[in-house]
């Protein structure tokens, strides 16, 4: 039976969260769905592993319970499971850095996919690597800047340290998945930065899109079992 990985996420306001985790921890439960699923007021973040045909179901319900739209899945298919267990969790944030990202809006959050990420690295954008210090050691884009962050909750103070002074040059930011990016445009333009661009889908939609011509080096390190891919 094939095994698939999916992960994805949603900045939406979420009410009677305690309701949700029920539900969602017996649907996934049933479906011998494996994972972490992170609830919050602002949205849901969602990492998870199974047969196919139950992932698939997973996502189904998941969009339908919740009333979301989800317009990017990162999803690969695996010889064995990724997690060894499921939880379900409530959290203040579902990525932590001191504000709810829903009440914020995102409307002004720009997106390249990877055809363009690398047409605009090869145009002189500074690009800069939004994970912790560990991860960008594993791997990265050769042109990329660290943060040197330990938790992402320092991006704001560790960003500033750079000292980057010209706000209308593109900047291109990336993790793993998409969803510290989030964030961080809404910081970077509350800085007063206009041209942030962040990597659709994160480094994993990069490496499945761009195999032939990829800019990554290295290795790019996931929150399962797999370690790095």
């Amino acid at each position: 039976m094939s095994k698939k990985i999916v992960s994805f996420y949603k900045f939406k306001k979420l009410n009677n969260i305690d309701n949700l985790k029920n539900i969602i921890f017996r649907f996934m439960k049933k479906n011998s769905i494996l994972g972490t699923i992170i609830l919050a007021k602002e949205g849901i973040n969602i990492n998870i592993c199974g047969d196919s045909a139950s992932v698939d179901n997973a996502k189904d319900f998941i969009q339908t319970t919740l009333d979301l739209k989800i317009d990017h899945f990162n999803e690969c298919n695996i010889d064995k499971d990724a997690f060894s267990k499921l939880k379900v969790k409530i959290k203040d944030e579902i990525i932590k850095v001191g504000f709810s990202a829903s009440d914020c809006g995102m409307n002004s959050n720009k997106y390249l996919n990877p055809e363009e990420w690398n047409e605009y690295i090869n145009n002189g954008s500074v690009v800069i690597d939004t994970r912790n210090k560990f991860e960008y050691l594993m791997g990265t884009f050769s042109e990329s800047k660290s943060l040197n962050l330990t938790n992402f909750s320092d991006f704001k103070e560790n960003f500033k340290s750079l000292q980057l002074n010209d706000k209308k040059q593109n900047y291109l930011i990336f993790c793993t998945g998409g969803i510290r990016c989030e964030k961080a445009s809404i910081i970077m333009n509350e800085l007063g930065y206009e041209n942030v661009f962040q990597l659709k889908g994160g480094i994993l939609n990069y490496l499945k899109s761009k195999k032939n011509e990829s800019k990554w080096e290295g290795e790019c390190f996931v929150f399962d079992d797999r370690i790095s891919i």
